[in-house]
């Protein structure tokens, strides 16, 4: 066989391995790479790269347990919606400027990050910005800091952008 035609065999059998182990989907919320029949969020992890990068926490806080400003939060979460609601515990509360996020768990909802807007006079939850449910297949980061950026243009985005979630929502 002549070289040359080797050359393209070897790339056409190459290429075709390659395409019986991937491909792409495309979803609702995305493109999905499948590798071997699992889906992998490859935007969600350039994204979620991107983001670390090139963001700037430094104007943002996690608020401690013991203060009061956590306790007002606490209690604006826990009042939202009884009585699921009531069993609300914060797992992580960020704050910048007059804009907090909480990444909260219940005993019988699903976990849920919630936006809160405290430029008023009385701190107020931006209700179409709260996320709750799953991201699986997606990556839960890139997936909820687009979701609340969405629906609340107005946060401020190196508060999403710090946002990092703790639990587990795949």
């Amino acid at each position: 066989m002549p070289k040359r035609i080797s050359i393209y065999v070897l790339l056409a059998v190459t290429l075709g391995v390659l395409l019986s182990h991937f491909s792409l989907q495309q979803q609702e919320n995305g493109p999905l790479l499948i590798v071997d029949g699992r889906p992998v969020d490859v935007v969600g992890m350039a994204q979620d790269r991107w983001v670390k990068l090139h963001r700037s926490c430094d104007g943002v806080q996690p608020l401690q347990v013991d203060s009061p400003a956590y306790a007002g939060l606490h209690q604006l979460i826990r009042a939202y919606s009884p009585p699921a609601s009531e069993s609300a515990q914060i797992v992580q509360a960020l704050t910048t400027g007059k804009w907090s996020l909480l990444e909260v768990q219940f005993k019988t909802l699903l976990p849920a990050v919630v936006l809160v807007d405290q430029t008023g006079e009385v701190p107020r939850i931006i209700p179409n910005a709260i996320w709750s449910g799953q991201t699986h297949p997606w990556r839960p980061a890139p997936f909820v800091r687009q979701y609340i950026s969405n629906k609340a243009p107005q946060a401020p985005s190196d508060l999403l952008d710090c946002f990092e979630p703790h639990l587990k929502n795949s």
